[in-house]
């Protein structure tokens, strides 16, 4: 190809300070073992380090795609020589992409059709590891051949932080995210959630020291308590603005007893970052949240079926 070389640097930025947050957010003794292994567990996925980038040049005054590089980097930082005709372009940059629960690039001949789209289905596994994207106008000339591109993280993360101590009979927990955007436009970062989805909540296993149980007693005043801590977590879509997101609950008790709790959140779920909600579970499984959650409603149905037979509001 006859044209001008261009050098560009993409370099994967984070916004997010997960060590910080989660000292912030997890402060007692008794949490600790949850901090320690939720930072296990979200490090890969607020890692500043690409494993693979897809690289589009659109012409700026047709939209035609004129050149493309998709690779394995496994680098923070890359650098690409590539030679184009001196004309301007709309450039767009995406990473993490391969090999991520069916996400993929969808309507790419186009800069304006681009999307990053999750795969379709009722329920989404939770991703592998963050998405990050980038858009850049690039105006081509004799003096201007050096670009750097910054891409950021399109997707977001919620972490479940559950109190199970007042719930002796808990066998299991299973919970999903619902009203996550079903595709990010590529162009101008508009989520797509024409049909938003639902991702998977996955346990994170809570590791306490050698020797000990699963259980921590502590001390309130004159009141000895048996803590345990549950956790689950996603890697999913950001959320709209206007319109609140759910978590749903299925808290399974024994002799196969059933309660469901649905989580109502207001606050959007910002592309980029981790939300962590407390909650404590009731001794029949409900789940209610914490003082500090203000943002967050609950709505229990106990005896749960398909249907539903009573529903709580917390």
């Amino acid at each position: 190809m006859c044209g001008e070389e261009l050098v560009i640097t993409y370099q994967v930025e984070l916004h997010t300070e997960l060590s910080l947050q989660l000292q912030a957010e997890l402060t007692t003794e008794v949490e600790v073992p949850v901090r320690n292994a939720l930072g296990e567990w979200l490090s890969p996925i607020f890692s500043d380090k690409a494993k693979d980038i897809n690289l589009r040049f659109y012409s700026w005054g047709t939209d035609q795609l004129r050149y493309s590089v998709s690779e394995i980097i496994n680098a923070n930082q890359k650098s690409y020589t590539i030679v184009l005709p001196q004309e301007n372009y709309m450039h767009l940059a995406v990473a993490n992409i391969e090999d991520n629960h069916g996400m993929y690039l969808r309507g790419d001949d186009h800069s304006a059709t681009a999307q990053v789209r999750v795969n379709e289905g009722a329920e989404i596994p939770s991703l592998n590891t963050g998405v990050f994207t980038a858009r850049l106008p690039m105006h081509v000339s004799d003096s201007v051949r050096r670009f750097d591109v910054h891409l950021y993280m399109a997707t977001a993360v919620v972490a479940l932080v559950i109190d199970t101590t007042y719930c002796d009979e808990l066998v299991s927990v299973r919970g999903k995210m619902n009203g996550g955007a079903c595709g990010l436009s590529v162009y101008d970062s508009i989520f797509d959630h024409t049909s938003s989805r639902s991702f998977g909540l996955e346990e994170v296993q809570v590791k306490v020291p050698s020797g000990s149980p699963m259980r921590k007693i502590i001390q309130e005043g004159d009141t000895v308590i048996d803590a345990r801590y549950a956790c689950y977590a996603t890697v999913g879509m950001p959320t709209r603005d206007d319109i609140p997101w759910t978590l749903d609950f299925v808290s399974t008790l024994t002799e196969n007893r059933h309660t469901n709790t649905t989580l109502t959140i207001k606050d959007a779920l910002e592309a980029g970052t981790l939300r962590i909600i407390k909650l404590k579970m009731g001794p029949k499984g409900e789940l209610e949240p914490d003082e500090g959650s203000s943002e967050v409603g609950a709505t229990v149905t106990l005896d749960w079926k398909d249907g539903g037979s009573h529903d709580v509001e917390l």
